[in-house]
């Protein structure tokens, strides 16, 4: 009888062992497919159809430069997402009144371009777009640091692959600068295996200081209260962090936190800093990207924010990029790397923890 105990184990054990090989054979396939129909060529008069970019007009034709006008952009490749789309950034001259943007392949230039004005170009210091404060999302990534940005979406019926644009500047005089080039790879989503799965948030270490989860994280800042400049606190604690990421690309993030803040009307009438305890919650549904360079995208479609009862919901259309930096990942650990730049320029590193 122990025989045929020991015999039934070890079938168990062998069918155990042989479907979990499947399955990882399996799920590292779909990356294999999955990174190779990123690399696809997209045909270019179709994926110029199906960018939206506001306030610009569409005009059919090639471009001829003239030279005259100079800027720069300090990259050559970069990333979208579908729906989402991706930014044109880059430095400039003050006299330019717009731009031209077109596509390209390696068989020439799309049947069309595309007219943008600078008054629907985003400017530093006028009109410039900033990241939404929410969630423990709040202020973690940082763009480029370039002076103006053109936001481009794309419409549903573009699919993972490549495409390649040319965008040149030009002013009021008809002069057209020289034209730089730009690949873009539209990431699939998901695109990792080792990424599915629920991830716990465990602690970080922000400016060289470790904060377990439970374990309250003050920020110190000087404020006038009575026309007195006092130190004053905000301070927060996460009870919960959960981030879902699911084998269809599909993700959820559940945060629950108290904060304490500045009480100002109470702290005035006082003449002291007087603090209140608020509960928070955040919800947030969207889609993640893992790219080639190890970078983790999540691309939020809509959320929820709820303070000491009062709810707040946002839908997103074309979706809006709440992360998109690096990762470091084993077996059971997920850590997000920020690169961050102090007031002097100095750049260091934020980290994340979270394991499954």
């Amino acid at each position: 009888m122990k025989k045929i105990n020991i015999m039934i184990v070890c079938f168990l054990a062998l069918n155990f062992f042989s479907c979990s090989s499947d399955d990882d054979s399996s799920s590292k396939n779909n990356d294999a497919e999955i990174n190779a129909q990123e690399d696809e060529p997209l045909e270019i008069n179709s994926v110029s159809s199906a960018l939206i970019i506001e306030g610009a007009t569409k005009k059919t034709g090639t471009l001829t430069p003239t030279g005259g006008l100079e800027f720069t952009m300090d990259y050559s490749k970069q990333s979208a997402f579908q729906k989402n789309g991706f930014e044109i950034e880059f430095n400039s001259a003050s006299n330019y009144t717009g731009g031209y943007i077109q596509l390209k392949d390696e068989n020439g230039m799309a049947d069309s371009y595309f007219d943008v004005p600078r008054d629907e170009i985003y400017v530093s210091g006028k009109g410039e777009q900033t990241k939404k404060n929410r969630g423990f999302l709040k202020g973690k990534s940082a763009g480029k640091e370039n002076d103006a940005t053109i936001e481009v979406n794309l419409d549903e019926s573009v699919t993972a692959g490549t495409f390649c644009y040319v965008i040149c500047l030009y002013d009021a005089q008809g002069n057209i600068s020289e034209p730089t080039e730009v690949c873009v790879t539209v990431e699939a989503w998901g695109g990792n295996s080792d990424l599915v799965g629920t991830w716990n948030f465990t602690k970080d270490i922000e400016d060289g200081k470790e904060t377990k989860v439970n374990e309250v994280k003050c920020y110190s800042f000087n404020a006038d209260i009575c026309e007195i400049e006092t130190a004053v606190n905000n301070c927060e604690t996460i009870n919960s962090l959960k981030l879902e990421l699911n084998n269809d690309g599909t993700y959820e993030l559940n945060e629950a936190s108290i904060e304490e803040s500045i009480d100002w009307d109470a702290s005035n009438q006082n003449c002291q800093a007087i603090y209140e305890e608020s509960n928070y919650t955040y919800k947030a549904i969207g889609k993640w990207a893992y790219s080639e360079d190890g970078k983790l995208t999540l691309v939020t479609f809509s959320d929820t924010e709820m303070y000491d009862g009062e709810v707040y919901n946002d839908n997103y259309e074309n979706g809006d990029i709440d992360f998109n930096d690096e990762i470091t990942l084993t077996e059971s650990s997920l850590i997000i790397n920020i690169i961050e730049n102090d007031d002097n320029g100095n750049s260091y590193v934020d980290q994340y923890f979270f394991e499954k």
